[in-house]
C-alpha cells in the first residue's frame, strides 16, 4: 500500500505526519540557532545535542508508513540512543553557571547508549526481541535522571539571583514532567491498549516544547538568553544600582565588610534579606543587576574566600589547618571550599598556601 493510500485509510498518519515533521523542523531550526552563536552562548553545544537526539528519536519512532529510507533511519535510531542523556545535559547547562561535563556523565552516556543500542538493532533489523529487563532498566534509569534534574533546578533556584531564569526554571520543569510522563503512558499504557494508534502523541508533547523554544531563541537576545547582565549597564562602582537602593548597598557592604556576617555557617539570601531587613527580591536585584553576580553563592564565596587568603597571606596563621580557616568563613565541610576556592584562584588553597611560602623563600 502506498503512503497515500495509507494517509486516506487511517486519516490519523495526517496528524502524526504533521506534527512528526513541524516537530523536527523546528529542532533543526534551533540547533541552527544555536550553531549561529555557539561563540556567546555557553550552552549552545547541548542544545544542538538535544535537538538531533530527538530528532533521532521523532523519526526512529515514527509509524511504518511514515518511515524515511533505510539509510536515515539507521542513523536517526542511532541517534536517538543518548537523547535522554543530552536532554540532561541541556538542562544542568542552562541552570548550573558551573556546569562542566566530567567522567560521570560521559560515563552515564556511556550506559544508556549501551542499554539503547539492542532496541535501535532490534528496531531496524526487525528480528530481535529487545529483552524485557532493559526496557525497565532503561525507564528507571531515564526517571531518575529526569528527576536528578529537577532536584538540581528546584534546589538551586532559591539560589539564583536571575529574575528570568528563576522563572523559567519553574517551565522547563513542567515541560520535563510533562514529557516524561506522557512518553511512558503512550508507550507502555495507551498504546498497547489502542493497537498502536496513538503514536502521534510523542511528537504532540514534543511540538510546543520545540515551538517554544524556537520562539525563545528567535525572539530574545542572546545576550538575555544566557541570562547575563549587561556590561555596559554594570560600570565600575556599580552604576547600573537603582539610586533609591543607595542606602540598602552601604548597609550590605557594611553587613559584610564590617559584621562579616558571611562567616554565618548556613548563611542564605532570605537570612541576609532579614538581618538587613528588606524584601528578598529587592536584595536579589541588588546583587544581581547591581553587582553583576548570577548567584548568591558566587556573591558569598567572593567575600569568604577573600577572607581566606588574607589568612593563608598571615605567616601567624601558618600551621592553622585549611579545614580550619574554611570552617571560620562559614563553610560546613572542605569540598565545597576546595570547590569555590578553585573557581576563583584556579587552585586548591593547600597550593595556594606552598605557593606563598616558595615566594617567602
Amino acid at each position: 500500500m502506498t503512503f497515500a493510500k495509507t494517509l486516506s485509510v487511517e486519516p490519523m498518519l495526517w496528524l502524526d505526519a504533521f506534527l512528526r515533521l513541524s516537530t523536527v523542523t523546528l529542532l533543526l531550526l534551533s540547533a541552527t540557532l544555536a550553531l549561529r552563536d555557539k561563540r556567546c552562548w555557553r550552552p549552545a553545544i547541548f542544545v544542538v545535542l538535544t535537538a538531533f537526539g530527538t530528532v533521532g528519536m521523532l523519526i526512529a519512532t515514527a509509524p511504518e508508513a511514515l518511515r524515511p529510507p533505510m539509510p536515515i533511519y539507521v542513523v536517526a535510531s542511532l541517534s536517538e540512543t543518548g537523547s535522554i542523556v543530552f536532554a540532561w545535559w541541556f538542562g544542568l547547562a542552562i541552570f548550573r553557571d558551573d556546569f562542566e561535563l566530567k567522567w560521570p556523565h560521559w560515563a552515564i552516556l556511556v550506559i544508556f547508549v549501551s542499554i539503547t543500542l539492542p532496541r535501535s538493532y532490534a528496531q531496524i533489523t526487525g528480528d530481535f526481541i529487545y529483552p524485557g529487563y532493559l526496557l525497565v532498566l532503561f525507564y528507571v534509569l531515564a526517571l531518575c535522571l529526569m528527576g536528578h534534574l529537577i532536584f538540581t533546578i528546584t534546589r538551586e533556584g532559591r539560589d539564583d539571583l536571575v529574575a528570568t531564569r528563576r522563572l523559567y526554571r519553574a517551565y522547563f520543569v513542567a515541560g520535563v514532567v510533562a514529557s516524561v510522563t506522557f512518553s511512558i503512558l503512550t508507550e507502555n499504557v495507551w498504546n498497547p491498549f489502542y493497537q498502536g494508534q496513538l503514536t502521534f502523541i510523542k511528537p504532540l508533547v514534543v511540538f510546543p516544547l520545540a515551538l517554544w523554544f524556537t520562539l525563545w531563541l528567535t525572539r530574545i537576545d542572546l545576550d538575555n538568553m544566557a541570562f547575563e547582565p549587561d556590561p555596559s549597564e554594570i560600570a565600575e562602582g556599580g552604576s547600573a544600582i537603582d539610586p533609591r537602593d543607595g542606602l540598602l548597598l552601604e548597609n550590605l557592604r557594611a553587613a559584610m565588610e564590617k559584621d562579616k556576617i558571611y562567616r554565618e555557617t548556613g548563611m542564605t539570601i532570605r537570612r541576609l534579606a532579614e538581618h538587613l531587613e528588606t524584601p528578598e527580591h529587592r536584595l536579589r536585584a541588588l546583587i544581581n543587576q547591581g553587582l553583576g553576580y548570577r548567584n548568591f553563592s558566587a556573591f558569598l564565596n567572593t567575600y569568604r574566600i577573600n577572607a581566606v587568603k588574607a589568612d593563608l597571606q598571615d605567616p601567624e596563621k601558618s600551621r592553622i589547618p585549611v579545614l580550619t580557616l574554611a570552617m571560620d568563613v562559614g563553610y560546613n565541610s572542605l569540598a565545597p571550599f576546595n570547590r569555590a576556592f578553585r573557581e576563583i584562584e584556579g587552585m586548591t588553597p593547600t597550593a595556594y598556601r606552598q605557593n606563598l611560602k616558595d615566594r617567602r623563600g
